[in-house]
């Protein structure tokens, strides 16, 4: 069973409890599901599925809990702490010692991700790469590590014919996971329109109207910018007006058109699927010096 299907499934679970069960007894059900559970996938969904239901419930401080247990944010609050402790130190050798020795794998994740970010910031765009690389390597049935390892190879090391060649690879493992679908073929698109590949961006403009989704097809909003980036008369003009349509369905307009309220559409995931985004999270630092 993949994502979608587990997340359907457990989601209409929980929406039947909310039917059926008074709000105390529906948190004991749930946690007493999660203490049961062994697969990890299932049991992410699960903890992610109870602290929604302790936000419904008014228990903020409760849902604050689980998600503090997320891997992820363990790791993002330990280098929040040791950049408080060494603000003028090189964490990368601290990072890559830390990855040597962490037995968790989605620690490991985001320990990667972490020092892709460093060796990035420092201008060693081709370590960040090989680390990206390694992650994909690692977790070679979901999209998000090829995804990102597409777009390095073409962003940061302008390599893009063999980010062509990961691309397809991410499209093919979306497409069979079910999740970040939408994500990998604007991405392709975008790496195809640096090659000049026209057909190839028509081709996934054809793939994006065709998607469906449930609940459990995380992924993001609509894009355009390789629309709006073609070259006139580039691709046949039908598909073109086709996908303007499904853009504008949406809420997704051209950039010359959207003033300072221009809206795009939401993204499909809900904050129950956060983390499988934060390899795009910004390191600590910057997102200290960002914040509103």
């Amino acid at each position: 069973m993949n994502y979608p299907d587990s997340y359907n499934e457990l989601e209409k679970w929980r929406d039947e409890l909310r039917q059926t069960v008074a709000p105390a007894d529906r948190i004991r059900a749930m946690e007493d599901r999660i203490k049961h559970e062994s697969d990890q996938v299932r049991l992410d969904i699960l903890k992610r599925l109870l602290a929604r239901e302790h936000i419904a419930q008014g228990n903020p401080d409760a849902a604050a809990a689980i998600r503090a247990a997320d891997p992820f944010d363990q790791v993002h609050r330990w280098i929040e702490e040791w950049f408080k402790a060494n603000p003028d130190a090189d964490i990368i050798p601290v990072l890559q010692e830390k990855l040597r020795t962490e037995p968790h794998s989605a620690k490991i994740r985001a320990l990667r991700h972490f020092l892709a970010t460093e060796y990035m910031r420092g201008g060693d765009y081709e370590a960040s790469v090989a680390v990206h690389r390694d992650d994909a390597l690692a977790n070679p049935d979901e999209p998000m590590p090829l995804i990102t390892l597409a777009s390095q190879t073409w962003y940061a090391v302008d390599r893009p014919q063999e980010a062509m060649r990961i691309i397809n690879q991410a499209v093919e493992v979306a497409l069979r996971a079910g999740t970040f679908r939408r994500y990998a073929l604007g991405e392709k698109a975008r790496i195809a329109l640096a090659l000049e590949d026209h057909q190839t961006v028509e081709d996934v403009l054809k793939q994006i109207m065709e998607l469906t989704f449930t609940r459990g097809n995380a992924d993001i909003g609509a894009e355009r910018d390789f629309l709006d980036n073609l070259p006139p008369h580039s691709i046949d003009a039908a598909v073109a007006r086709q996908y303007d349509a499904y853009c504008r369905a949406r809420g997704v307009r051209p950039a010359r058109e959207r003033g300072r309220d221009g809206k795009a559409e939401p993204p499909e995931w809900s904050d129950m699927h956060e983390e499988d985004l934060k390899t795009s999270r910004p390191a600590p630092r910057d997102e200290a010096r960002h914040a509103p």
